[in-house]
């Protein structure tokens, strides 16, 4: 398809330019500093993010997959500026977020919407689900009390729930009509990037399936664009399309989701997918255990912080930290040898 496209710009005149990432990070760090000795010094810094780049394009669903602790929640909520960062830039329709004034940043928030892990915690248990999905709008002054019990109505309908159950509130709900109110919320004043942090992971299997179609249905409809946040693999390849892979709070990989999870470059993304369960056992993959436990991120490993537990591992690794290089068209790896872990 771009090849053809290039060809009609050829002929056609200069070719159109594709337009910019919808979300560009650039060097985002995020250090946290641990408990402080008698003279206020912190006895030591945790490296939640460190130097992540990529960007986000405009309608896509870009996944952030890695362990527990990897930073990829910690680097959600650096991009919303939720947090401030130790370092790096994050631009949203080229706007820098950590330069703008607070009151530009205000006015920001309401396109960057954020669903959080948890449906039962994340509403407030003293307040009715119409005043739960009405409270951004209100927090933006928009329309009047008719207008936005209107809007609260129309959201409930678009998430697959009864206006009837307005008055309710939350703990008359399951835990997946939570997290579909949950949804609403986010989506009442019309975001163009919404945050999806482990958004199904707390859901029984059979209700995963229906968010995430709901979500996919949601997508198509409203032009939506997703930074989907997941340590579920499975998921991952059923909604994302393309995934950045951390470790100790670095990018090690990055790529269309089929170029992962067919030809992975990287060890740890190999050891992640080897993890999946398969039912047919013609694909299933030969299971990669680790050794060693994830190294501390208040003391990360010298040259490749994954070279600990790498069964590929050369004398090089333990010296030298590898560049986060291209390896493939649009395929980027943090290896020394990342050939290797495709063998």
């Amino acid at each position: 398809m771009g090849n053809v496209t290039a060809a009609r710009g050829a002929a056609s005149g200069p070719a159109v330019p594709s337009p910019p990432p919808l979300v560009q990070v650039e060097g985002l760090s995020k250090h946290f500093a641990t408990e402080r000795k008698l003279f206020g010094k912190p006895a030591g810094t945790v490296k939640a993010v460190n130097g992540l780049t990529f960007d986000i394009r405009d309608g896509e669903t870009f996944a952030l997959v890695g362990e527990s602790g990897c930073g990829k929640s910690t680097a959600s909520r650096l991009i919303l500026r939720l947090l401030d960062p130790t370092s790096g830039t994050v631009k949203f329709q080229g706007n820098d977020l950590f330069a703008l004034s607070r009151k530009r940043m205000r006015e920001m928030r309401r396109h960057m919407q954020i669903i959080f892990q948890d449906p039962f915690g994340s509403l407030n248990p003293r307040m009715k689900i119409q005043d739960i999905i009405a409270e951004p709008l209100v927090a933006h002054r928009e329309g009047n009390a008719a207008a936005r019990l209107r809007r609260v109505k129309e959201l409930m309908q678009i998430v697959g729930l009864s206006e009837e159950m307005l008055q309710r509130y939350p703990h008359e709900f399951s835990g997946g009509q939570r997290q579909r109110i949950s949804i609403a919320r986010a989506l009442a004043l019309q975001p163009k990037l919404v945050v999806c942090d482990e958004a199904v992971s707390a859901l029984d299997v059979s209700i995963q399936a229906q968010v995430l179609n709901l979500l996919q249905e949601l997508q198509q409809r409203f032009g939506l664009t997703y930074l989907f946040v997941s340590h579920n693999l499975s998921v991952v390849h059923h909604i994302a399309d393309r995934v950045g892979v951390m470790y100790l709070g670095r990018l090690v990989e990055l790529g269309e989701v089929d170029a992962i999870f067919n030809q992975p470059a990287h060890p740890y993304t190999q050891a992640l997918l080897s993890a999946i369960p398969e039912i047919e056992p013609e694909r299933r993959r030969e299971r990669i255990l680790l050794q060693g436990d994830l190294p501390s991120p208040t003391n990360p490993p010298s040259g490749c912080p994954f070279h600990t537990r790498c069964p590929y591992a050369q004398p090089r690794c333990e010296t030298t930290e590898p560049m986060f290089r291209e390896t493939a068209d649009g395929h980027w790896s943090a290896c020394h040898y990342p050939l290797a872990a495709m063998t």
